[in-house]
């Protein structure tokens, strides 16, 4: 395929112009597949939440050495191999690399399915983190380099779909889940044997990754366009996106906290919405699981897609700040229903909100990654996405969820609407916050842009 590299020898930039952007059929294909592999990602992520109490029961863990697995056990092997895998996509074959950390997450997960005691369940799941470390830097490159800048933000979105459909089917599935393995003890698995219910779930969602990441190599490894420079050390790759993000420093500073403090109110409601239904509501897990499956997979797609289309209209319109214009708007029209919704003493008026809080707020990464890659040059765009990433999870993840039980526990009652509240009091102060941040760097982002396109004209 044009533009594709073997594994172990660097790419050579490819000058504007050699090639035209693949057919639209080949490159929506090709991010359909980055999309499910996103999809993958995301279940094999976040399945291991669905089975705490069985895992904690049969292999006898503490609190303590489960928040280990489910936090840092994946996040820190999820930054730093992410900021190893970003420097390699801008170097390397980003399918092999895409291929290989498919290829790795998919075994462990599998091998969580095996593990009998906590240490090895924690090596798997640092596995499992390493190996999702590639996935992002590597698509989000390649999607840059499949659709011209104008038709960029509806391509990120439909790729970030992959994660509100892994998210959405985790929820729709855990609850029938539970329900499932709290009435089997063993299951007999080919090869293996016996194992615990919980066991064979992990290998259930494990093993089929290992054939579908051998879809990736159906897709192109697009052209490099525009690309300026080789870098051959990761001294060079590092130094120069730092020098980069310096002389642009505004920008990067009200994007990084802008989309990285709006992360946190997306990760921190995300971790309390079940917890929410069943406190304030009395609902039991398959109904907390469904419905709110339904609401994040309904409201992710049709705030995605109405988002991608009209960031894609005002760029082609000469809105060269599109993407933090949209961004920063949606967090203004948004607070205020997210703050309604989690107040809401009714469970159907909670989610009709949520779910509309959601169409507003679900595309960050759709803008953010979009924003990212069309100001960034070619060859620094993996370690760029890369290091926005591992910030983006430790604000995000490592806050959002702590902020709202904070907010729960000392400014209310301990109630059980206390974590709706909690919530509500986080949309309420971050959500504007990061408007602000937002709207300040719109003259910093024309700049980085009009520096962008001098160095690679719009075709």
């Amino acid at each position: 395929m044009a533009g594709a590299a073997i594994a172990g020898s660097p790419i050579d930039g490819t000058p504007m112009g050699e090639s035209a952007y693949p057919a639209r059929a080949a490159a929506w294909y090709a991010t359909f597949v980055l999309a499910m592999l996103y999809w993958l990602s995301v279940l094999d992520r976040f399945i291991v939440s669905l089975l705490v109490d069985p895992i904690k029961r049969d292999l006898g863990l503490t609190d303590m050495q489960f928040g280990m697995l489910h936090g840092i056990g994946f996040a820190l092997t999820y930054a730093v191999f992410g900021l190893i895998c970003g420097a390699l996509a801008d170097r390397y074959s980003r399918r092999w690399l895409v291929f290989a950390g498919v290829s790795v997450w998919s075994l462990a997960t599998a091998a969580l399915g095996v593990a009998q005691n906590f240490w090895q369940l924690l090596i798997a799941r640092l596995g499992v983190g390493a190996g999702e470390a590639a996935l992002n830097p590597c698509a989000t490159s390649m999607i840059t380099d499949l659709f011209p800048r104008e038709r960029l933000t509806l391509a990120m979105a439909v790729y970030t779909l992959g994660a509100t459909l892994g998210g959405g089917t985790a929820f729709m599935f855990g609850g029938a889940l539970i329900d499932m393995i709290s009435h089997v003890d063993f299951i007999s698995v080919p090869i293996i044997g016996d194992v615990r219910s919980w066991q064979a779930v992990f290998l259930m969602v494990g093993l089929p990754g290992l054939v579908l990441a051998l879809m990736v190599f159906t897709i192109p490894d697009p052209v490099r366009r525009g690309r300026r420079a080789n870098n051959q050390s990761w001294r060079d790759t590092y130094g120069g996106l730092l020098k980069f993000m310096n002389a642009r420093r505004r920008f990067f500073v009200c994007h990084y906290l802008g989309f990285g403090l709006a992360s946190a109110i997306i990760a921190g409601c995300s971790t309390w919405y079940p917890a929410h239904l069943g406190r304030a509501f009395g609902w039991g897990a398959a109904q907390i699981g469904m419905s709110l499956g339904v609401t994040l997979i309904i409201a992710g797609f049709v705030g995605k897609i109405i988002c991608g289309k009209a960031v894609d209209a005002m760029y082609q319109r000469g809105m060269r700040d599109a993407q933090l214009r949209w961004y920063a708007g949606a967090l203004l029209i948004g607070t205020p229903i997210g703050i309604f919704a989690t107040s809401s003493s009714d469970p159907y008026i909670f989610l009709a909100g949520i779910g509309t809080f959601l169409i507003l707020i679900a595309p960050l990464p759709a803008c953010a990654n979009a924003a990212l890659n069309l100001v960034t040059p070619n060859e620094m765009r993996g370690t760029g996405i890369a290091l926005f990433s591992a910030s983006g999870n430790l604000i995000g993840a490592g806050t959002g969820p702590v902020l709202i039980a904070g907010a729960a526990q000392y400014f209310f009652d301990g109630s059980n609407t206390a974590i709706g509240s909690g919530m509500g009091v986080v949309i309420a102060v971050i959500g504007p916050l990061c408007a602000v941040l937002l709207f300040l760097g719109l003259p910093a982002m024309r700049a980085a842009m009009a520096d962008a396109e001098r160095a690679q004209p719009v075709r």
